[in-house]
């Protein structure tokens, strides 16, 4: 079972410990067994640095697109992989963000908030058992005759995308305090307030 907690950040199964947020990559590998690791630049990604403007990183970041070469790791696990992101300006060592994917439609990893199994249910039986939790539109080009339902909880930091009927794909996102490092930037937490394209020097 991997736990997630928005005050710690991710209990890792078997009694390997806790993923901390503001821990650094170096911490994190620590925490994961060799055999669970994999590294990987996806295609049509840059750094931050090459980036002209901060608000067009903030958008990569915030859509999982921005290359952080000391976060590109990911740790697999039985239907599930588990992702990480560092910080904004001042806080790129530190971890921000966890990213959990499922690569199966029913993983046989568990991923639960506050025993509440988030792969488990509809979108609507998890929005009713979330406090704050508020459901976004469906949306129907999700693919191969599926739906997106998106869930966001903000008080929580908080964001799933799960998909109807259910498939593997879905997706969890949770932000620590270093997210925070992001409004220098702009105050916003899902969507960059200032219109950044993460496509920019990519695509446009």
């Amino acid at each position: 079972m991997l736990e997630l907690s928005q005050d710690t950040g991710v209990t890792l199964p078997g009694g390997a410990g806790t993923v901390r947020f503001g821990m650094t990559p170096d911490q994190v590998l620590s925490l994961l067994a060799a055999g669970a690791i994999t590294r990987r630049r996806p295609c049509m990604t840059l750094t931050r640095e090459q980036y002209p403007e901060l608000r067009h990183a903030h958008d990569a970041w915030l859509s999982g697109l921005l290359h952080e070469p000391d976060w590109a790791f990911e740790a697999e696990f039985d239907g599930v992989t588990l992702g990480f992101r560092g910080g904004g300006p001042g806080a790129a060592d530190r971890l921000a963000r966890l990213d959990v994917t499922s690569t199966a439609p029913t993983p046989a990893t568990t991923v639960a908030w506050d025993d509440i199994d988030l792969f488990g249910y509809p979108a609507g039986e998890i929005a009713d058992a979330l406090p704050g939790a508020k459901l976004l539109p469906d949306d129907p080009a999700a693919g191969a005759g599926r739906t997106a339902t998106d869930l966001i909880v903000e008080p929580a930091g908080l964001r799933l995308s799960l998909l109807t009927p259910v498939s593997a794909g879905q997706r969890i996102v949770l932000l620590g305090p270093d997210a925070r490092s992001w409004q220098a930037c702009c105050e916003g937490a899902w969507a960059c307030a200032k219109e950044g394209d993460a496509l920019t020097g990519i695509m446009r």
